[in-house]
């Protein structure tokens, strides 16, 4: 009877044992600082990751910083952050000009920016073919985030695909981040935006105060019909000394951006949004992630790259163009991207 008891004694020791070693985590997290945005749909997919625990699912300890403009690229190029979510335009910038960065996935391919005006602002060329509808911006004050920001360039392209000069035709006013931007629309401080959401969405379905020029978010310029807008980047020697690590941070951008193309999964990734897109109605959430989800993808193309490298070195912005191989982590990015069975 005692042996029985001790055996039964061991068994139960055995089994807490075993439900120990699977609360326990095999390996500890990998920590690790992420530069970003706040509030700002550009980097939902971050969000997204880390709101859905999925960074952890990978093995990283994520730690979002926070900066507008290019402050995110400058974070992490400083080194005060080892990875780097913004606008791939600002990783071809700083590659042309020799600093070591590599893009591992993107966060998304097509910008979430819309060009818009207030209502009240007459818009003769509207109906007309791109871009003869830019030319109604000559005049006006035209707000962007902050120069150099990725709103900043497109805004200046698209000017000068119309025939404009940005310095002598418009008025380009920082205006700071969506809220800001938002706020500066509707006190009249500005004529029109370079939007980045969830500004426009706002502004034009929400408050009904704007109307949109160009879509860009929608592909609206021929440019960025096919495109690389904002990618997760690290220094080679992160790649070299912490392959792991940038691989599980590849994995959880892809489950992030397949929970967000997956419409059974939109009240979930709505949550997110409550969370961490602070001011905007989860009605227009809804509606935008139903007209823009498919723009969550994380395959950057040598087109796509390509394209970033016109609009940088049309804009005086890049002394040459940065080639692909140069610039993409090969052996991390994506090929492909499967969308969930479910869409």
């Amino acid at each position: 009877m005692g042996g029985f008891r001790s055996n039964r004694f061991a068994r139960a020791v055995a089994a807490c044992a075993a439900l120990a070693l699977l609360a326990t985590p095999a390996h500890p997290l990998d920590k690790v600082k992420i530069s970003t945005f706040q509030a700002n749909l550009c980097c939902f997919t971050v969000y997204v990751a880390k709101e859905l625990g999925l960074f952890e699912k990978h093995g990283i300890a994520a730690e979002l910083i926070y900066g507008t403009g290019i402050q995110a690229a400058n974070i992490m190029i400083s080194g005060s952050a080892e990875v780097g979510a913004f606008a791939v335009e600002h990783g071809v910038a700083v590659a042309a000009r020799g600093q070591d960065v590599k893009l591992l996935v993107l966060n998304e391919q097509l910008p979430p920016l819309g060009l818009i005006v207030r209502n009240d602002v007459p818009t003769p060329n509207a109906d007309k073919p791109y871009p003869a509808m830019v030319r109604d911006l000559k005049g006006l004050k035209i707000g962007i985030s902050s120069a150099g920001a990725s709103t900043d360039t497109t805004l200046q392209y698209l000017l000068r695909e119309a025939g404009l000069d940005p310095k002598r035709d418009v008025t380009i006013v920082p205006v700071g981040d969506p809220n800001t931007m938002l706020a500066a629309l509707k006190n009249g401080v500005i004529d029109g935006a370079m939007a980045v959401e969830p500004t426009q969405t706002i502004a034009v379905q929400g408050l009904k105060i704007a109307r949109m020029v160009v879509d860009v978010e929608g592909g609206g310029a021929p440019l960025f019909q096919q495109y690389a807008y904002n990618g997760m980047f690290v220094r080679s020697a992160f790649i070299k000394d912490r392959a792991q690590v940038a691989r599980g941070i590849v994995a959880a951008v892809i489950e992030a951006e397949q929970a967000i193309n997956d419409p059974a999964r939109t009240d979930e990734i709505l949550k997110v949004g409550a969370a961490t897109i602070k001011g905007m109605d989860p009605a227009l959430l809804r509606a935008y992630l139903e007209r823009y989800r498919t723009i969550f993808r994380p395959v950057a193309t040598v087109q796509a790259i390509e394209n970033v490298n016109a609009l940088l070195y049309a804009n005086k912005l890049i002394p040459h163009t940065v080639p692909y191989e140069a610039l993409v982590a090969t052996d991390f990015m994506p090929k492909e991207f499967s969308l969930p069975k479910t869409h």
